[in-house]
This record gives structure tokens, C-alpha cells and sequence, in this order.
């Protein structure tokens, strides 16, 4: 704890955890910072060459740190801090059947922001941890929803149910 405090006093760190936390800016966007935030995960998602799955703990690791950072620099779960909605988009992606191609990254990205927007039960209880663990957490589970909804459509589209 003693050195993450005395890391944190270099303004390099402070700097890097900023950039971080506000995905490299985006929150200072005037107008939704956190659907700018989604659109840029939704792109590097969707143009990354790696695989996507074996990068989602880094994803949360960054989101996590990226979390705390926020909260150190402007409080408890300022718009600035996108990186949350970095983590939550790229869960949402995941479950994109790769067929749908851009069409089903842009459908994830869509259903992410609504269940993070609306924040339905468990996100509204999750956004209620004030730490960075629940900064990030409410995003994660509004990426799961999300992903369950992908998923469902996909099995009604795979087997013509409807």
C-alpha cells in the first residue's frame, strides 16, 4: 500500500492512470463520454487481430485500475472514467456470432448501452459499490446482459424458432 501511495504522488502515474481511466480521452467528451468510450471498444474489438477471449482478463485488469484511478483523480464514478464501458462493450462483443460480423459488434454495442443506460437488476445494485471494484462491475454486468440477449437471438436465429 506504502508504494502504490508514493506511485502514485509521481504525476506520471497520476498521468498515465488519467489517460487510462478516460480510455485515452474520451471521457472529455461533451456529449456522451461513455457511449464514445463503447464505440472506440467496439472498433478495436472489431479491427484487434488477437483472440478476443484470452485479452478479456487484461481488459478487466485495465478496467479495474483504470477504475481506481478515476476515482482517485475526480471521485466517486465520474462520467470522465470510460474505461468501465471499455470492459462492459467488450463482454457485449464477445458474444457477437462472428457471421453477424460488424452488424452483430454494433448490435452488442447497442445492447450494452441500453442494460448501462437503464441500469436494470443487478447493474442498479452493483452501481451502488462506490469503489472502483463497483465502478467496474455495474459495466460488467451490463456487458453480460447484453451478451445473454446476443446469445439468445443467436440460438432463435441458428435454429428458425421463430
Amino acid at each position: 500500500m506504502i508504494l502504490v501511495s508514493r506511485l502514485w504522488q509521481c504525476k506520471t502515474i497520476r498521468f498515465a492512470g488519467g489517460a487510462l481511466a478516460s480510455t485515452m480521452g474520451t471521457g472529455f467528451f461533451p456529449w456522451g463520454p461513455g457511449t464514445v468510450g463503447s464505440i472506440i471498444a467496439a472498433l478495436v474489438f472489431f479491427y484487434a487481430p488477437v483472440n478476443h477471449l484470452l485479452f478479456l482478463p487484461f481488459v478487466l485488469l485495465l478496467g479495474w485500475i483504470g477504475c481506481e484511478a478515476g476515482r482517485k483523480l475526480w471521485g466517486e464514478d465520474p462520467s470522465i472514467v470510460t474505461i468501465d464501458e471499455v470492459a462492459g462493450t467488450w463482454i457485449a462483443c464477445l458474444a457477437a456470432p462472428a457471421a453477424w460480423g460488424a452488424w452483430g459488434i454494433a448490435t452488442a454495442l447497442v445492447l450494452f448501452r441500453i442494460f448501462d443506460i437503464a441500469k436494470p437488476w443487478p447493474v442498479n445494485k452493483l452501481d451502488e459499490m462506490k469503489n472502483g471494484i463497483g465502478i467496474l462491475l455495474d459495466d460488467v454486468a451490463a456487458g453480460l446482459m447484453a451478451a445473454a440477449v446476443l446469445y439468445l437471438a443467436y440460438l432463435i436465429d441458428y435454429f428458425n424458432v421463430l
